[in-house]
C-alpha cells in the first residue's frame, strides 16, 4: 500500500488544479471539499459494516466503467452475492447518475483511488439525494401514419426499436425448429433451423461441413494468431463482455490496429461499391507484392463466399483492366455491372432512389472519367463519353451539363451518337426549349448529311449505308417533331414529297439539283399526291400532264360544335380540338377557311429544306428503311419493332389503350372466386417477334395490329388513317413494294373486315405466287367465320405444289386443331408428305407412314437451315412438333393426354427445344423467338381444351422469359398462368422487375456484347406491360380496377424515372395523368358520399377523406408539371390541362392562362387564338 501512496498524493493535486473545466458552455461544478490526503484510520469512518456497504454500493456505481480492471475472484463472488439486494432499489437511481458522469469517465478511472474520504463523502451525500420522477415510458403505441421510409430502406428505424429479447429460445409457433438470426451486409436475415443441427445451421460462415470441403479443394486456412499478452486479452474481454465500444482505441493498441491487415471476415470497400474507393497507403504500396497472395485468396473466397455471377465477372473485369487499361470493353461491361452489383444489397421490390441515385451515378462518372484516357476506338470512345452525359444528367445541374454538351460536340462534331443524344438534352429543357430552334438544330443536320450522301455512295458502300440510316432516322424525328408540336399539315406534306422522289421519281431523275424545279412544278400544280384519291404519282405527271387527274375539289369547313358551358377554357379547348382534327392533311388553296390559318396550306418552299433524295447507287437499300419510318410516323408497330427502344418515336400501346379506357368503369365484385380470364390479347405496340400468326388471328390469339382506339382517336395530331391506307395501297400496287403487302392487308383487315377480301384479291392478282397472300386470305376468311371459304382457298393454294408451300399445311392443321378434329388435323399433316392420303379415311396414319414424315420433317428442317433459308425451317419445325403432338399417344407419355383435343404436349415441346437450342447456338435470335412463340401457342391450345399440369405451363413460359424477357407474349401468358394461383409474393410482378434490370437471365453469357448493351434502352413495351399489370389487377387475379393504387403509381413512377425508356414518352405521361384524375375523382366521390359530423368516427372520417382528396390533387397537379418539363414539345400534353375534367375544374384562371401562355411562347401550333377568344367571350357575356 506504500507504494501507492506517492500516486495518491499526485492524483489529489491534479484534481485540486483540473476541479472546473474551462467552458464557457456550462457551469462548473460545485467542487468538492478538500480533504488530507493520508489514509484516516477505519474508526474514524464508522462501523466496518458501514464500511462494506459503502464500499460494495461504490463498486456497484462503477461497474459498468470498470468492470474488466484489476478483478479478483472474491470481489467478484461478494459482488454477485451481496449486490442483488440493492438493485431494485438503486436502479433508477445509477441510471441517472450514469448519464452524468459519462463525459467524465477517463477521469475517473485515472483518480479511481485518489481520495476515498472524499470519495465516501461524497457516496454518502449522493446517497441521500432525492430521486428524479420517474418518467413514462410507453413502449408500445398506436402509429396512425405510418412510416413511408420502411419500404424504401427495407426495415424500421434500429433507433426507434425498443429493446427486447426473443422468449423460448428461438422456439417459433407452429413449427418444431427454431429460429436462427444471422447478418448478410446490413440486412439481417433468418433461418429455422431443425432439431439438432445446431445453431451454426443458419449461416454458411459456421458451417464445419463446408470447411472440410475447401480443406478437400486444396484451400488453406488463415490462422488468426491470438493476442501475445494480456492487453489483448483484455481487449477481447472487452469486445465481448462490454456494454460500449469506445471510438477511440487505447494508445497502446494504435500502432498494433495501424500495421495490422484485415482479416477473412472484414469487408473493406472497393471501387467498384457504391461507397467509393477506401485503399489506404500501406495497401497501395504493397499491392504489387501480395498480387498472386490475394488472387488465390480472392479465389477461396469467392467459393466460401458464394459469390454471384455479377461479382465474378467484376472481379476478372478487375484483373483485365489492370494488365490492359486501353480495353474499352471491359471498362464499359464493369460499368454496366455496377446496377447489379448494386441491385444484390437492395431487398426484393426495393428501387433506386434519391441519393442511391445519385451516389451510383458518381461511381458511374468517376469510372468513365479513368476509362476516357485510355480509349483509342472511336466508336468506343463516343460511347464512353454518351454514358458519362447520361450518368451526369443525375448528379451536374442544367448549366453545367449544357456547358458540358457545348464542350463535347465541339470537340467531337462528327459523332452521331453524340448530336443524338444532345438533341435529347435540349428537346428536354423547358427553360430554353423553342420550337423553331429545335427544328433548325435537325433540319442543320439532314442537310449535312443530305450532303455527304453522294460521294460516299460514289466510293464507299459502307459509309454510304451508314449515312442513309443516320438520314432516315433524324427524317423520322423531325417529322414526329413536327407532328407533335401540331403541324400535322407540314409533316404529311413532307412525307408525301419525299415518298414521291423516291419511290415516284421519273426514269431520267439522276439528280436532286436538275429535277427540284420539275418537282415544284408537281407540287405546286396542286394535283393529286401519294395518299390522296386518284393519285397517280410524279412520274406519271412528268411523262403525261394533260392525263393527270384535276385538282381535289374545295373543301368546305363543318361549323363548330360549341359546348353547353359556361366555362371560357373549356370552350376554347373544345373549338381547339375540332379545328386540329380537320387540319390532318394539308389544304389546298381554294378549300375553306385557309384564310385565317395560313399554316393549312403548304407551300413547296416549306418544305424544300426537309426532304430526302437518295441516289440511285443506294435507293434499293434506302426505300425499305423508308417504309419502316413511314409506318413509325403513322404511329403503328414496325416489322422491327426498333422504334420500341426510342420512346420520342416509340408508337402507342393498344393493351395500354385498353387498360386506360377501363379506368373507373369497373364495379365491385360480389362473387369471392376468382374469375379466370383469357390473356389480354390486343398486342398493338407489344414487343413480339412478327408473323402472320399475329397479324391475321382471330379473338382467340394475340393481335399485332388492330383497330384505333379512342385512347389513340382522340388525340391531337393524330394521322388520317385513310391517308394512311391509301399510301400503303400505292406503294404496294403502284411502286411494286411487295414485302409492304401483308402488312397492307393486315392494317386493312381490322377497319373494314367485310372489305378485306376485295384487298386481297387486288393483291393476289398482282402478287399471284406469294403463297404468304393466300395463306392470309385463308386466315381472314377463319376469323370472320368462313371456314369453308377459308378451306377452298388452301385447297387451291396448295395444288400449285409451290416450294415454300408448307405454311400453308400448317394453318389447315391449325384449323382442324382449334375446332377438335385431331385425327383429321393428323390426317391433313400427313397428306403434305404423301398427297395420296385419303383424309376422309376414318383411319389414323401407318407407323411407316409416320416414320416417313418424322424423316421428311426433319431432313427439310435441317437443311434449310444449313441453306439459311430461316423461314422454310421455321414452317418445318412447326410441322414436326405438330406431328409429334397429334401421333405420340402411347407409352411412358400417355398420361399427358387426357382429352379427346389434346395431344402429347411433352413430345412436342421437346421436339420443339432441340432445335429451339440449335438456333440459338447459331445466333438466329428473330428465329428461335418466333418458334418459342410457336410452342407458347401451342401450350395455350393444350391447356385451353383439357386437363393440364399448371407446373409444366409455368416452367416453360419461365424458360421462354429468360431468353426473351421483354416478349409481352410471354409476359401476357405468365400472367394468365398465375391467375389460379395466391400467394403472398407475385411471381409475375418479379419477373417484371427483374425485366426491367438494366440485364436479362443471360447477361453473362455473350461478354464480347455487353459494350452494345450499355446504353441500350429497356423496351417501352416492358413498362407498360408493368402498368398494364397493376390497372388491371393482375390480369384477373382480382377484379379489374382493384389494384392499389401505391402499386399502380410505383408502375408509373419506374417508367417515367427512366430517362433511355420512357422518361419522354408522351403517351406514358397522359396515362400517368389520366390514373391520378381517376383517383382524384374516386377520393372526392367518397369525400362527399354522405359523411356526416354526428359522431367523432364520421368527423374523423371526414378529415381522412378531405386529406386523401388534397393529396390526390396535388399529385395530379405535379405530376402533369414535370410531364410538360419532360416534354416541352408536345401539343397533347399541354392540352390535357383541358381534357381532364379534373384539372380544369381546379386549376384556376391564371394558371390555365399559363398553360395556354406557355404553348404560344414555346411556338406550338395553336388553332384558335386565345385572347382574342377570350375578348368575344368576354363581350358575349355582358
Amino acid at each position: 500500500m506504500n507504494s501507492r501512496k506517492p500516486s495518491i498524493t499526485m492524483s489529489s493535486n491534479e484534481v485540486k488544479r483540473r476541479a472546473v473545466p474551462k467552458f464557457t458552455s456550462f457551469a462548473p461544478a460545485t467542487p468538492a471539499p478538500e480533504v488530507d490526503s493520508v489514509k484516516q484510520p477505519s474508526t474514524d469512518q464508522g462501523s466496518s459494516k458501514d464500511q462494506e456497504k459503502d464500499d460494495r454500493e461504490r463498486r456497484h456505481r462503477h461497474r459498468d466503467h470498470d468492470r474488466d480492471r484489476h478483478r479478483d475472484s472474491d470481489r467478484e463472488r461478494e459482488r454477485k452475492t451481496e449486490g442483488r439486494r440493492g438493485r431494485e432499489k438503486d436502479r433508477d437511481r445509477h441510471h441517472d447518475r450514469h448519464h452524468s458522469r459519462h463525459n467524465e469517465r477517463d477521469r475517473h478511472h485515472r483518480r479511481r483511488s485518489a481520495s476515498p474520504a472524499s470519495q465516501l463523502k461524497e457516496n454518502h451525500s449522493s446517497r441521500h439525494e432525492p430521486s428524479p420522477p420517474i418518467q413514462s415510458n410507453n413502449v408500445f403505441y398506436f402509429d396512425k401514419k405510418e412510416d413511408p421510409l420502411i419500404w424504401r430502406y427495407g426495415g424500421n428505424e434500429r433507433s426507434k426499436i425498443p429493446s427486447y429479447r426473443r422468449f423460448g429460445a428461438g422456439k417459433v409457433i407452429g413449427s418444431p425448429g427454431y429460429l436462427s438470426t444471422y447478418f448478410e451486409g446490413s440486412k439481417e436475415l433468418f433461418t429455422i433451423r431443425g432439431l439438432g443441427e445446431g445453431r451454426g445451421s443458419g449461416s454458411v460462415f459456421r458451417d464445419k461441413i463446408l470447411m472440410s470441403w475447401a480443406r478437400a479443394k486444396g484451400a488453406k486456412a488463415k490462422h488468426i494468431k491470438s493476442g501475445v499478452n494480456g492487453e489483448n486479452g483484455a481487449s477481447a474481454a472487452e469486445d465481448v463482455d462490454g456494454d460500449f465500444i469506445s471510438l477511440e482505441p487505447p494508445r497502446k493498441r494504435q500502432r498494433a490496429e495501424k500495421s495490422s491487415e484485415p482479416g477473412d471476415g472484414e469487408m473493406t470497400p472497393d471501387y467498384r461499391s457504391i461507397y467509393g474507393k477506401a485503399k489506404s497507403e500501406d495497401e497501395e504500396s504493397d499491392a504489387d507484392e501480395t498480387s498472386s497472395d490475394s488472387e488465390s485468396e480472392d479465389k477461396v473466397g469467392s467459393h466460401l463466399l458464394d459469390m454471384s455471377a455479377a461479382k465474378k465477372r467484376s472481379l476478372e473485369l478487375h484483373r483485365q483492366i489492370k494488365n490492359s487499361p486501353g480495353d474499352t470493353k471491359s471498362w464499359l461491361e464493369l460499368i454496366a455491372l455496377q446496377d447489379t452489383l448494386f441491385r444484390e444489397h437492395q431487398l426484393e421490390g426495393q428501387s433506386i432512389m434519391g441519393v442511391q441515385v445519385k451516389a451510383l451515378a458518381e461511381l458511374k462518372l468517376s469510372l468513365y472519367e479513368e476509362a476516357l484516357p485510355h480509349a483509342t476506338d472511336i466508336s468506343l470512345k463516343d460511347t464512353l463519353l454518351d454514358g458519362m452525359m447520361r450518368e451526369g444528367e443525375k448528379v451536374w445541374d442544367p448549366k453545367q451539363l449544357a456547358k458540358r454538351w457545348e464542350e463535347i460536340t465541339k470537340a467531337n462534331p462528327d459523332s452521331f451518337l453524340l448530336w443524338v443524344s444532345q438533341l435529347n438534352f435540349e428537346l428536354s429543357q423547358v427553360a430554353t426549349f423553342t420550337y423553331d430552334e429545335m427544328k433548325n438544330v435537325m433540319m442543320t443536320k439532314l442537310q449535312s448529311l443530305s450532303q455527304a450522301l453522294p460521294a460516299a455512295a460514289s466510293s464507299d458502300g459502307n459509309k454510304a449505308a451508314t449515312l442513309c440510316s443516320q438520314l432516315i432516322y433524324v427524317f423520322i424525328r423531325l417529322t414526329c417533331y413536327l407532328r407533335d408540336s401540331g403541324y400535322v399539315e407540314l409533316a404529311v406534306a413532307t412525307w408525301q414529297a419525299t415518298l414521291e422522289l423516291n419511290f415516284c421519281r421519273p426514269s431520267n431523275a439522276s439528280d436532286i439539283r436538275s429535277v427540284m424545279e420539275d418537282f415544284a412544278d408537281f407540287w405546286e400544280s396542286e394535283v393529286p399526291r401519294i395518299g390522296e384519291k386518284d393519285a397517280k404519282g410524279w412520274r406519271h405527271f412528268v411523262k403525261d400532264i394533260d392525263d393527270m387527274a384535276d385538282p381535289p375539289e374545295a373543301v368546305t369547313r363543318n361549323p363548330p360544335r360549341t359546348p353547353q358551358t359556361r366555362d371560357p377554357f373549356k370552350t376554347w379547348a373544345s373549338l381547339e380540338r375540332q379545328q386540329a382534327s380537320e387540319a390532318t392533311m394539308p389544304a389546298r388553296t381554294l378549300d375553306e377557311g385557309t384564310d385565317d390559318d395560313p399554316f393549312r396550306i403548304v407551300m413547296f418552299s416549306d418544305i424544300k429544306d426537309l426532304l430526302l433524295w437518295f441516289p440511285v447507287q443506294v435507293l434499293s437499300q434506302a426505300q425499305p428503311q423508308l417504309v419502316e419510318a413511314l409506318l413509325t410516323f403513322c404511329r403503328l408497330p414496325t416489322r422491327s419493332n426498333s422504334a420500341l427502344k426510342d420512346p420520342f418515336i416509340a408508337p402507342p400501346g393498344q393493351a395500354f389503350d385498353s387498360a386506360m379506357n377501363q379506368l373507373g368503369r369497373h364495379e365491385a365484385s360480389t362473387s369471392v372466386e376468382i374469375e379466370r380470364k383469357p390473356p389480354l390479347f390486343g398486342q398493338q405496340g407489344g414487343n413480339m417477334a412478327l408473323s402472320q400468326e399475329l397479324l391475321f388471328s382471330g379473338q382467340d390469339w394475340f393481335q399485332y395490329l388492330g383497330q384505333r382506339s379512342a385512347f389513340s382517336q382522340e388525340a391531337d395530331g393524330e394521322v388520317d388513317l385513310g391517308w394512311v391506307l391509301e399510301t400503303l395501297r400505292y406503294l404496294v400496287l403502284g411502286c411494286g413494294v411487295e414485302q409492304l403487302a401483308e402488312y397492307y392487308l393486315a392494317l386493312a383487315w381490322p377497319h373494314e373486315p367485310s372489305g378485306a377480301k376485295k384487298v386481297a384479291k387486288g393483291l393476289l392478282k398482282k402478287y399471284s405466287s406469294n403463297m404468304k397472300l393466300y395463306n392470309a386470305y385463308a386466315m381472314i376468311e377463319y376469323a370472320n367465320g368462313n371456314a369453308d371459304m377459308a378451306e377452298k382457298v388452301l385447297l387451291s393454294a396448295t395444288s400449285q405444289n409451290a416450294v415454300d408451300s408448307q405454311i400453308l399445311w400448317n394453318t389447315w392443321v391449325w384449323m382442324h386443331l382449334k375446332a377438335g378434329r385431331n385425327q383429321l388435323a393428323l390426317l391433313r399433316l400427313l397428306s403434305s408428305v404423301d398427297s395420296t392420303i385419303d383424309v376422309k379415311s376414318s383411319s389414323s396414319g401407318s407407323p411407316a407412314l409416320l416414320l416417313k414424315a418424322r424423316s421428311h420433317f426433319s431432313t427439310k428442317r435441317d437443311y434449310s437451315l444449313s441453306s439459311y433459308r430461316l423461314e422454310s425451317a421455321l414452317q418445318y419445325a412447326e410441322s414436326f412438333a405438330l406431328l409429334e403432338y397429334l401421333s405420340t399417344t402411347s407409352g411412358e407419355n400417355s398420361s399427358s393426354t387426357k382429352s379427346p383435343s389434346q395431344g402429347n404436349i411433352a413430345s412436342a415441346l421437346a421436339n420443339i427445344q432441340s432445335f429451339a437450342t440449335e438456333l440459338h447456338s447459331l445466333g438466329h435470335q428473330i428465329p428461335h423467338e418466333r418458334l418459342l412463340q410457336t410452342a407458347a401457342c401451342l401450350l395455350y391450345h393444350h391447356a385451353t381444351h383439357g386437363p393440364y399440369k399448371p407446373s409444366t405451363l409455368r416452367q416453360h413460359l419461365h424458360n421462354f422469359i429468360h431468353l426473351f424477357p421483354h416478349n409481352t407474349m410471354f409476359l401476357s401468358l405468365l400472367a394468365w398462368a398465375e391467375q389460379s394461383t395466391l400467394r403472398v409474393n407475385d411471381p409475375v410482378r418479379s419477373i417484371v422487375r427483374e425485366s426491367l434490370s438494366s440485364f436479362s437471365g443471360n447477361e453473362f453469357t455473350r461478354p464480347e456484347d455487353i459494350h452494345t448493351a450499355v446504353h441500350v434502352p429497356i423496351p417501352i413495351s416492358t413498362y407498360r406491360f408493368a402498368i398494364e399489370y397493376e390497372l388491371l389487377s393482375g390480369a384477373g387475379l382480382r377484379q379489374p380496377g382493384t389494384a392499389t393504387i401505391h402499386s399502380t403509381k410505383a408502375a408509373f413512377e419506374a417508367a417515367v424515372s427512366d430517362p433511355a425508356a420512357c422518361k419522354y414518352s408522351v403517351d406514358i405521361w397522359i396515362g400517368y395523368i389520366r390514373f391520378l384524375r381517376q383517383v382524384y375523382l374516386q377520393a372526392l366521390s367518397l369525400s362527399s358520399s354522405g359523411f356526416s359530423a354526428k359522431t367523432g368516427a364520421r368527423e374523423s372520417g371526414k378529415k381522412k377523406t378531405d386529406a386523401q382528396t388534397a393529396s390526390a390533387l396535388k399529385s395530379l397537379k405535379d405530376v402533369f408539371y414535370r410531364a410538360v418539363a419532360a416534354c416541352p414539345w408536345s401539343k397533347r400534353l399541354y392540352m390535357e390541362a383541358f381534357s381532364s375534367e379534373a384539372l380544369v375544374n381546379e386549376l384556376s384562371s391564371g394558371e390555365l392562362r399559363a398553360v395556354v401562355g406557355t404553348m404560344v411562347a414555346k411556338g406550338l401550333r395553336v388553332h384558335v387564338d386565345f385572347d382574342g377568344f377570350e375578348r368575344k367571350w368576354k363581350e358575349k357575356e355582358e
